[in-house]
């Protein structure tokens, strides 16, 4: 039988100077001013849109074609091609020269050599009832790794980007959600219709985390851990864990530390919004419209 291994890790066991980011706090909007806002955003679509098709149906055509797609048309209309403008700017006799200053290529090469290099960090994750993350690494050659976090993944999932001292780091994270009492409700509805449903569930890895592990809220408070952490397990006694995914762990876990009231705050507000977008949406299903498309011959 396997032995199951435990290495618990700390987010700063190895520090990592971050480089400063500009990007302030944002104000998470309460739910009428985010529908104020998606308004006024659903609003200036539908003007840039009406424009556009004005300015398409203000040129003149020598031919027009009609689509009919039941609840809509497609407009063909052949129009004269516009005009091939030329700019040619005469320049002025003057008795000043000016250049542009230029790099020397030892310059060049230690602005090159200044310049972050370029990172990818893949992985998926699965967040249990919004307190820790289940963690899928894999190597390039896709074996895989399982990590348990105390950052709730949630603020760091989709497609992102950030830097450290020594990488600019794309970021590629695939995130699912747990609900521990939506999934045993789904367990009993489907018993109740005859079909065999297993719950996803936490508790395997409850019964092994240490206690002071797991955060309380998103931003830590005093009974909490100062830091992320994570715990690496590994299957086989003896196993070699790749010094890659310390590396890109580390990383990502000192990034989320160095700026975890931003990300929590930019999730939120996404969130929120979406929830705006979603509703106005709903109330306000698009109706067919009819596409216009000029054209010309080309000599």
């Amino acid at each position: 039988m396997n032995k199951l291994l435990l290495f618990f890790v700390s987010g700063i066991l190895f520090p990592v100077i971050l480089f400063a980011e500009a990007n302030p706090v944002p104000q998470v909007p309460t739910r009428a001013e985010a529908d104020t806002a998606i308004s006024a955003e659903m609003q200036a679509r539908e003007d840039r849109e009406a424009e556009r098709m004005a300015a398409i149906e203000a040129v003149p055509s020598f031919e027009e074609w009609e689509l009919d797609h039941g609840n809509r048309k497609t407009i063909l209309r052949r129009v004269a091609a516009p005009p091939q403008h030329v700019t040619i700017r005469e320049s002025e006799s003057t008795d000043e020269t000016t250049t542009e200053p230029k790099w020397s290529e030892e310059e060049i090469a230690a602005w090159i050599a200044a310049q972050p290099v370029p990172r990818s960090l893949n992985l998926s994750a699965v967040v249990y009832d919004r307190t820790f993350t289940e963690i899928t690494w894999r190597d390039e050659d896709q074996r895989e790794w399982t990590v348990l976090s105390n950052i709730d993944f949630r603020y760091l999932g989709g497609i992102g980007h950030f830097e450290d001292q020594s990488y600019h780091w794309m970021t590629f994270l695939f995130v699912d959600e747990v609900d521990s009492e939506k999934e045993t409700q789904t367990a009993r509805l489907a018993a109740e219709k005859g079909f065999d449903y297993t719950p996803r569930t936490a508790e395997r890895w409850l019964n092994i985390l240490p206690s002071d592990f797991l955060p309380t809220s998103p931003l830590h408070d005093s009974t909490t851990p100062s830091s992320p952490e994570y715990i690496i397990i590994a299957e086989h006694e003896g196993s070699a864990i790749p010094a890659e995914l310390y590396e890109k762990l580390d990383a990502l876990h000192q990034h989320y530390h160095a700026h975890e009231e931003r990300l929590v705050a930019e999730y939120e507000r996404r969130k929120v919004l979406n929830e705006a977008r979603r509703a106005y949406r709903e109330a306000n299903p698009p109706e067919p419209k009819d596409t216009v498309i000029n054209f010309w011959r080309v000599e």
